[in-house]
C-alpha cells in the first residue's frame, strides 16, 4: 500500500470556514490510518517536513505532481484579464476575492474571471458570494463567476485568455492550477505557503501578505512585457513537471517499495 499525500488533512481543516469543519473528526481518523502503509509520496519538500512531524512511515519519498504539457502549452499574451481557479473554500483564499476584484477592476480596460464551483452555501461562505454578486451587478461583464466544474479543454482555453494568474490559496501542498498556467506561459501571484514557493521558484510571485499580493497582481497588469517575460520564464520551468518524468519516478519507487 503506497499513500500518496496531497494534504494533510488535519492542517488543512483549520483554514476552513465553522461550516466546512464539520467533517473534522472523520478526516483525522481516515488520516490516522495512513501509518500502515508501506510507503507514501509527498507532493512536495514543505508537505514531507509536515508529515514527518504527525506519521510514522516505513517509506517515504517526494514526487511532485506534474503537468500535460501537450495540453497546456504555451501561448502568446491577448487578453488583459487576471484569473483564478479554485474551490470556493476559504483554504482556497476565496475570501480575499472581494478586496481584490475592486482594485483590478480600477486598472483601465481589466477584467476579472474566476472558477469557483460552489453548491448551497451558509454562513462566512454564503456572506463572500454575495458580496462577490453585488460586484458582479456592479461590474457587469468584467467580472466573470463561474460557478460549476470546468473540464480540461475549457480551462485551457481559460489560461490562454488570461494576463496573470492568481493563487490566494491559505493551504496548498503543490498547486496544480499553478502549474497549468506556468505551463501556458504565464505569470503567477500567490501566497507565500505550502509547496508554492517549490513550484513557482524564480519564474513568478511568492507573497506574504494581501496588500502585496493585490499591488504585484495591479503591477502585472499594467506591465504586459513584465508579463511576457515572466510567463517564458514560467513555461521553462514548468517543462521540469513533464507528466512522463513523474510518471517514471513513480513506477521507480512503487518498485522499490514492492522489494
Amino acid at each position: 500500500w503506497i499513500h500518496t499525500f496531497h494534504a494533510i488533512e488535519k492542517l488543512r481543516v483549520k483554514k476552513l470556514s465553522n461550516e466546512e469543519k464539520q467533517f473534522e473528526d472523520l478526516i483525522s481518523w481516515i488520516e490516522h490510518t495512513v501509518n500502515y502503509c508501506d510507503g507514501a509520496i509527498f507532493v512536495s519538500n514543505d508537505l514531507l517536513k509536515e508529515g514527518e512531524k504527525t506519521y510514522k512511515l516505513k517509506s517515504k519519498m517526494i514526487i511532485s505532481n506534474g503537468v500535460d504539457l501537450q495540453l497546456f502549452d504555451y501561448s502568446p499574451i491577448t487578453n488583459k484579464n487576471v484569473l483564478f481557479i479554485g474551490r470556493f473554500s476559504k483554504d482556497k483564499g476565496i475570501d480575499i476575492l472581494p478586496k481584490l476584484i475592486p482594485p483590478i477592476m480600477s486598472v483601465k480596460d481589466a477584467t476579472f474571471t474566476a472558477v469557483c464551483p460552489y453548491g448551497a452555501v451558509d454562513g462566512e461562505l454564503k456572506e463572500i458570494r454575495e458580496s462577490i454578486q453585488k460586484m458582479q451587478d456592479k461590474y457587469g461583464k468584467r467580472l466573470k463567476i463561474i460557478d460549476k466544474p470546468q473540464n480540461q479543454q475549457v480551462l485551457k482555453e481559460l489560461y490562454k485568455n488570461c494576463q496573470v494568474y492568481i493563487q490566494p490559496s491559505k493551504y496548498e501542498s503543490f498547486g496544480f492550477c499553478i502549474l497549468e498556467a506556468m505551463a501556458t506561459g504565464r505569470p503567477v501571484v500567490a501566497f507565500k505557503v505550502g509547496g508554492i514557493p517549490e513550484v513557482i521558484g524564480d519564474s513568478g510571485f511568492a507573497l506574504t501578505n494581501r496588500e502585496g499580493f493585490i499591488y504585484k497582481v495591479k503591477e502585472l497588469l499594467e506591465n504586459r512585457d513584465g508579463c511576457v517575460s515572466m510567463g517564458k520564464k514560467s513555461n521553462k520551468r514548468a517543462k521540469n513537471f513533464d507528466w512522463n518524468l513523474i510518471a517514471q519516478k513513480t513506477i521507480k519507487y512503487y518498485e522499490e517499495v514492492k522489494k
